[in-house]
């Protein structure tokens, strides 16, 4: 390990460190031990296994990115290199990826570069649809997030001023995006926007790498449905606890489209602490207490980083002996 990764690893480690600090330092622990025992752990169960299902998917939909390389790898496979890669997640920050790539060698024999390829290609999708998520609960919302932060402001203009702003800021975009098309040529003189403009260009190109695929439209379907049981997960879980039991489907996408953010930050155990926070306050906006937030927010996060462990454990045991094999062969 060199010294940019333990840079790398202490500043996530620093990150989710401040955030369990933060949501945990002020919380009553027998309050929270008496939430968390009292939490009816059917629907928390049937959350997870909605959970899993989408983990069964994201597996599915990884075999047709193999398939026109050359590597007709089984569902199970991928499903066994998939839970492996979250567990990994769980133990080491951001190396998921690379010990499902390794897995896919040592079951199926293909090149860990091909693997991260696909990898790469998934993860643009998936940023696609989180992005287009998250644009649509931020203007769906916008009201009650201006409210929320405008809170210490509370007078009978604030809403038409959200409304206002929601406005300009659409009309911003469209604006932008008409200026960065006609003055490209100029703008590429920038290092920064040459930079962006890489980046975008990648995703583009991951995007029309599905164009590859067997059958495209089923890669799609199966790309937003592993989002729907994301969503779905969360919706069943908020059925455990009777402070947020009464949160409707589009209160559920405003908690999911925060609480992703909260995972996507750097952050120890796939979110611990950074989840957390943003779960607990993003229940705020729905009246639901900050005990209770953090409550909903540790159970969760705790039943799923036990359960990938332990499903991620008993895919090893199967990969594991498959490895043997081939090497006795």
């Amino acid at each position: 390990m060199n010294l940019k990764q333990v840079i790398q690893y202490l500043i996530v480690f620093i990150v989710g460190g401040f955030f369990l600090y933060f949501v945990f330092s002020g919380i009553a622990w027998s309050d929270l031990q008496q939430k968390l025992l009292a939490a009816n752990y059917y629907w928390i169960t049937l959350g997870m296994l909605v959970g899993v299902l989408s983990h069964y998917i994201r597996a599915w939909r990884a075999t047709m990115l193999y398939h026109p390389m050359g590597y007709p790898i089984a569902v199970k496979n991928s499903f066994y290199a998939v839970m492996i890669g979250y567990m990994v997640n769980y133990i080491i920050p951001r190396a998921g990826e690379v010990s499902r790539c390794a897995v896919l060698n040592k079951t199926d024999g293909m090149p860990v570069q091909k693997t991260l390829g696909t990898v790469i290609t998934e993860r643009i999708v998936d940023l696609v649809i989180l992005a287009l998520l998250l644009v649509f609960v931020f203007l769906i919302n916008f009201e009650l997030l201006f409210n929320y932060i405008q809170s210490n402001l509370s007078n009978s203009n604030s809403t038409n001023a959200a409304s206002n702003i929601k406005w300009f800021l659409l009309l911003m975009g469209i604006l932008s995006i008409a200026f960065i098309y006609f003055f490209k040529n100029k703008l590429t003189r920038f290092p920064i926007f040459h930079k962006i403009l890489q980046f975008v260009k990648g995703l583009g190109e991951g995007l029309m790498s599905i164009k590859n695929v067997r059958n495209p439209f089923l890669f799609i379907a199966l790309s937003l449905s592993i989002w729907l049981c994301y969503i779905l997960m969360m919706y069943f879980c908020l059925f455990a606890m009777e402070s947020t039991a009464s949160l409707t489907w589009m209160n559920t996408l405003v908690v999911f489209a925060i609480g992703t953010i909260g995972v996507v930050i750097p952050a120890p155990a796939a979110g611990a602490g950074t989840y957390h926070f943003a779960v607990m306050q993003s229940l705020l906006l729905f009246g639901v207490s900050e005990g209770d937030g953090i409550a909903y927010a540790t159970i969760v996060h705790g039943v799923q980083m036990v359960l990938l462990i332990l499903i991620g454990a008993i895919c090893s045991i199967p990969v594991f002996l498959f490895s043997n094999k081939n090497k006795k062969t």
